[in-house]
């Protein structure tokens, strides 16, 4: 725990690939949330067929599950529970949800990176596609150009987070052992967990105010100061 704000999931390895989420993690999960969760709505009707009440219901329970339990709600794993394809879900998301209208740049989230990316290579693992996190990392100040590589929901294919299979491919993308990758991320069971399953560590934040602290704990891990 640092501070008493995030957890660190410790395995004791040096980092040599550092694992950043994007929503929630490297922009405020509020500029991220209600929109996602008003594309869900519309999904369940013009996806599914379902009455506008029903779908409703179903995203008020989600909104519930999102406000008690942030940590181990994934709305990707939610509206794949409900019957929609990844395929479909993921072209819908495309054509209507435009999170980065709503994000402004962010310097110390940039140069918190930029810090780290010196040190150890720094890759995003993220659910959308690649053409809305190019967007929205276009906005916060990052691009691309951020990352050491960006692996995306057409990277995933049927496997999206928090299903194993995204971090495998992302590990043999980069050619990195499991227990050497520490994930970045503010949800444990969406961003971590699996990872942790995997053998890797990781640190759970709060959000983008949280990274100068995971940050500086990250590089201590890379490049130890004298005793």
């Amino acid at each position: 725990m640092l501070n008493g704000m995030m957890d660190v999931v410790d395995n004791g390895s040096v980092p040599r690939l550092v694992i950043f989420d994007l929503d929630g993690t490297l922009y405020p999960r509020e500029k991220y949330s209600e929109l996602v969760l008003e594309l869900i709505e519309r999904g369940f009707v013009e996806l599914r067929g379902t009455t506008p009440r029903y779908a409703e219901q179903k995203v008020a329970e989600l909104r519930e599950a999102m406000r008690t339990d942030w940590a181990r709600t994934s709305t990707t794993s939610f509206v794949l529970s409900h019957g929609f394809e990844v395929g479909e879900w993921r072209d819908f998301r495309a054509e209507h949800l435009a999170i980065a209208a709503g994000i402004s740049p962010d310097d110390q989230v940039v140069n918190d990176l930029k810090r780290l990316r010196e040190v150890v290579p720094i890759v995003l693992l993220t659910n959308n596609t690649r053409r809305a996190a190019e967007e929205i990392l276009d906005k916060i100040g990052l691009g691309t150009a951020g990352f050491s590589g960006v692996v995306s929901a057409e990277d995933v294919g049927g496997t999206p987070k928090p299903d194993l299979g995204a971090f495998r491919i992302l590990l043999a993308t980069f050619g990195t052992e499991a227990r050497h990758a520490w994930g970045v991320g503010d949800r444990y069971d969406i961003d971590i967990e699996p990872l942790q399953r995997l053998g890797g560590a990781g640190i759970c934040v709060d959000g983008p105010a949280d990274l100068t602290e995971a940050v500086g704990f990250l590089i201590d891990r890379v490049s130890p100061g004298p005793p």
